[in-house]
């Protein structure tokens, strides 16, 4: 009896083992280029990339009205032109996917002389872990989940993954919102983002849309839940940079985590002292825990004039012109201790 289950699981792994041979030869390429772009453009470019940069939109939006649209990748890449810049973008993409491309450079291959990250205050926020885009994000990732490829597709049409409904997602990002406790070394009259959203949405809610006054009382609502946080190590965002870091120290590779510019200016005037000081320490904490070894902090953040973010009314990392190469140049400086020879004054 033993003996027949024993042939007949052999007989299943062969099976297996042979569909999966086939589905390589077959169907695997066509999958992962039409559900993993960015892992196929790394592999595909990596045996001439020097230096790769890991973005979301914030390095591809610019204004209609710009004379130059080139992206802050491309702005960087300027100042090091004997070098290839190599940017692999998604919009909304975050450290917990940024860590899955990382992992999926073959180092046999061709070794990256340095990696730029993107580090994105808003997306270690409630609203951006629990964003409704998470579940088409996690999709991207799967076919590269280390299984053989045949198990990882089956995964992908039974969508285990991170598939959550959007209403379950908003309820999260509720949740959180409402039981977090935001913690000041000061005395400060709300508790939660839900209690410090509500003292200002409560004076908008009898004003006709569209009017100044209830645009501004919904962009000041907007900048609260956007930044009103207390970081720490367990945010999940924190925990997928500590993986991208110890990755890249592992691998002996040089890390540049791109900490954006925020509206500082706009977060203030709308909201006040008590919201900077929050901004101003989660920059702190990040630059503290991942500054150090190999990897270095690029700080934009208080680097870009309020006016110069294209986005008036929302809460993003998009800037004109001006504000792209201001970060540029920060990045291209950060860049030059290790690049000193390839580095070329551009601007």
């Amino acid at each position: 009896m033993f003996k027949k289950i024993v042939i007949k699981v052999s007989t299943l792994i062969i099976i297996l083992i042979g569909l999966n041979f086939i589905y390589n030869f077959t169907l695997y390429e066509k999958d992962l280029n039409e559900k993993c772009e960015q892992i196929v453009e790394i592999r595909d470019k990596q045996a001439e990339t020097d230096i790769f940069y890991f973005a979301e939109s914030s390095n591809f939006n610019t204004r209609e009205t710009d004379s130059i649209q080139s992206t802050i990748s491309d702005l960087t890449a300027m100042f090091f032109p004997s070098l290839t810049l190599t940017a692999i973008n998604k919009p909304a993409t975050h450290a917990g996917i940024y860590k899955v491309w990382l992992k999926n450079i073959n180092l046999e291959v061709n070794k990256p002389k340095a990696i730029v990250v993107t580090l994105n205050l808003r997306s270690f926020d409630a609203a951006w872990i629990h964003s409704v885009l998470e579940t088409q994000l996690q999709e991207s990732v799967v076919l590269v989940r280390p299984y053989p490829n045949l198990i990882n597709r089956f995964l992908l049409s039974l969508q285990a993954f991170d598939n959550k409904t959007n209403e379950q997602r908003e309820q999260d990002m509720l949740n959180d919102w409402l039981n977090t406790q935001l913690v000041f070394p000061f005395d400060f009259k709300y508790k939660t983002v839900r209690e410090w959203d509500v003292s200002f949405g409560q004076y908008g809610w009898d004003l006709a849309d569209g009017t100044p006054e209830k645009n501004k009382i919904l962009l000041t609502c907007h900048y609260i839940k956007a930044y009103a946080f207390n970081l720490t190590e367990n945010n999940p965002r924190v925990k997928d940079f500590d993986e991208i870091a110890g990755w890249c120290q592992k691998n002996n590779i040089n890390l540049y985590l791109n900490l954006l510019a925020e509206n500082i200016e706009y977060a203030d005037s709308l909201v006040g002292k008590e919201l900077v000081f929050l901004m101003k320490q989660n920059r702190d904490y990040l630059v503290k825990r991942y500054n150090k070894g190999n990897c270095k902090v690029v700080d934009n953040l208080e680097l870009v004039n309020g006016l110069e973010f294209t986005d008036q009314t929302w809460t993003t990392e998009h800037y004109g012109y001006k504000g792209r190469m201001t970060i540029a140049k920060n990045v291209a400086n950060s860049l030059k201790d290790q690049f000193s020879k390839e580095y070329k004054k551009a601007y």
